[in-house]
């Protein structure tokens, strides 16, 4: 034999080794596994006491039937009260009266008892007994039963009267109403205790005695996108604040009505040639205001830059627009205080040249 059927042979032996050995390992497990639950008494599982019909999977061993008396001994349901007239009929819908019930048909069980044959004591019984224990006092005795009750309205007095409802009055919006209002701020109040002086002819104009400016503080105020300020509501706005049309045909704002007190800040076009003309005034429009206080000038720098703040910002509340700075950048508060930074130190430097 050649090395190649050697080894056929070789390998035919082992496949049948590990068959065999691969039954003989199935047998003994099976073996075993029948002994371990003989052990456990699986012989024993049909002897078992229990109902056919039992159901493992429900925890009480599936439904059971109780009758009524088991219920009763248990207290889930009331005992029965015996009756000698058998099983009464089904409640009636209202207690039953002591005259004469209307006639109805019939029962057709042989067990329905007729109200007829019964005295007023034994219906009396047959009511407690059919579950009636009390009747309703409130209730009123109209004659008809199982019949609803109508009552007759009272018919009204004719013609009826009739109470005609008074419309609210509305009050008709006058003139003064459709302006906005101006804002109330120090610089209403102060222009409200101002009192009047006559205009002398040797007064000069509004902010004509300005001094050469060494510094100045603007204000911005631009008209929002597609809209413009006209001539009249600024006029308008700006004589309520106190300001005063004058040199350069700008307007003005003194700390006093006299013209001839310090300038707090003055306003002008943000169009050039920048003038606010009377004659031009009613037909005026522009996109932009300027607000601007010169230093040296007013008494009291800080107070009259408050005052040309809260001026700007009335603007903007009754007329629209936005607060910008000199830069016609968002005029933010860090802004407003490097302004009022800057009046303190030049302030400073006024005070450190006249020591």
């Amino acid at each position: 034999m050649s090395l190649r059927e050697w080894l056929i042979a070789i390998g035919t032996l082992v496949i049948l080794g590990i068959v065999i050995d691969g039954i003989r390992r199935m047998r003994r497990a099976r073996k075993e596994s029948m002994a371990i639950s003989s052990g456990m008494g699986a012989d024993d599982l049909d002897e078992s006491p229990l109902e056919e019909d039992y159901n493992p999977e429900l925890p009480n061993g599936g439904a059971r039937t109780i009758s009524r008396d088991v219920l009763e001994e248990r207290g889930y349901v009331k005992p029965e009260k015996s009756s000698r007239f058998g099983n009464p009929p089904p409640k009636p819908t209202r207690p039953a009266k002591e005259a004469r019930a209307p006639e109805r048909p019939a029962a057709p069980e042989a067990d329905a008892v007729d109200d007829e044959y019964l005295s007023s004591a034994d219906q009396d019984d047959y009511i407690q007994d059919a579950g009636w224990g009390a009747r309703d006092e409130e209730t009123v005795d109209d004659g008809i039963i199982g019949e609803p009750r109508t009552v007759r309205a009272e018919s009204p007095a004719w013609p009826p009267e009739t109470e005609v409802a008074e419309e609210p009055q509305v009050a008709e919006p006058s003139p003064t109403e459709n302006v906005p209002p101006i804002v109330t701020s120090e610089v209403e109040e102060d222009t409200a205790r101002r009192t009047p002086t006559a205009r002398r002819s040797d007064q000069p104009l509004a902010g004509a005695n300005r001094p050469e400016a060494r510094e100045v503080i603007v204000i911005n105020i631009l008209a929002r996108s597609g809209e413009e300020f006209t001539g009249t509501a600024l006029k308008k706005l700006f004589e309520a604040c106190g300001l005063e049309h004058g040199d350069m045909d700008i307007y003005h704002r003194h700390e006093e009505a006299d013209t001839t007190s310090p300038v707090q800040f003055s306003v002008a076009n943000a169009v050039e040639p920048g003038t606010f003309k009377p004659a031009d005034i009613p037909g005026l429009k522009t996109p932009g205001i300027s607000f601007f206080m010169s230093l040296p000038g007013p008494s009291k720098p800080l107070q009259a830059f408050d005052f040309m703040l809260e001026t700007a910002q009335a603007v903007v509340r009754n007329l629209g627009g936005e607060l910008k700075d000199e830069r016609r950048s968002v005029m933010t508060p860090q802004t407003i205080e490097h302004c009022r930074q800057r009046i303190r130190e030049f302030e400073r430097k006024q005070r450190s040249q006249r020591v």
